[in-house]
């Protein structure tokens, strides 16, 4: 693989990296780092490349590895630490406190659903995967990747709702006593 053939066919995958990337480091220049850390490793490896019949498969397992890697290594250092929620890099003094807990419950139900369903929605609706690039990732064929999808939006939903009706019921309940 030419340095050009590089450029054009690898490099592109960073925009669609970056957000997976982002989600699992949870920070901005920590993300960048590892972006460009991980373009010089697919430069290394471009014989792999080469080889390889599903390009986007190989670079996504192999950003998704680097990145876990990374939270390995630097897990002893934030132990005891309490880090503050950002949201899609917005400060939390500009975000409306109901907006950031909405946030977090979506969070929450996200990380709690079984792990295919998960792993659908982040690349779908988070990391902006198109379809056919889930495909490619994942093997499964895009009607079953809707109905994960359908099913894992719709569990999401249930779960956020039993939140705000549980909250509802309560403020009706202090209301009566």
């Amino acid at each position: 693989m030419t340095a050009e053939e590089f450029k054009n066919k690898i490099i592109p995958f960073s925009r669609k990296l970056y957000p997976m990337l982002f989600r699992i480091l949870k920070n901005e220049e920590e993300t960048r780092d590892a972006l460009q850390d991980l373009m010089v490793k697919l430069w290394n490896r471009k014989s792999d490349l080469e080889k390889c019949t599903n390009q986007t498969a190989y670079i996504i397992t192999v950003a998704k590895n680097y990145s876990f890697d990374l939270l390995k290594k630097k897990r002893p250092d934030k132990i005891g630490e309490k880090e503050e929620y950002k949201i899609l890099n917005i400060e939390s003094g500009d975000v409306h406190h109901d907006i950031k807990e909405k946030y977090e419950h979506v969070q929450k139900a996200i990380e709690n659903l079984p792990e295919k369903y998960r792993t659908i929605i982040q690349l779908r609706d988070i990391d902006g995967f198109s379809f056919e690039e889930i495909k490619g990732m994942t093997g499964f064929e895009i009607p079953y990747l809707r109905v994960i999808l359908s099913r894992a939006r719709l569990k999401v939903k249930q779960e956020v709702e039993k939140i705000y009706d549980y909250d509802k019921t309560r403020e009706i309940a202090q209301q009566i006593l």
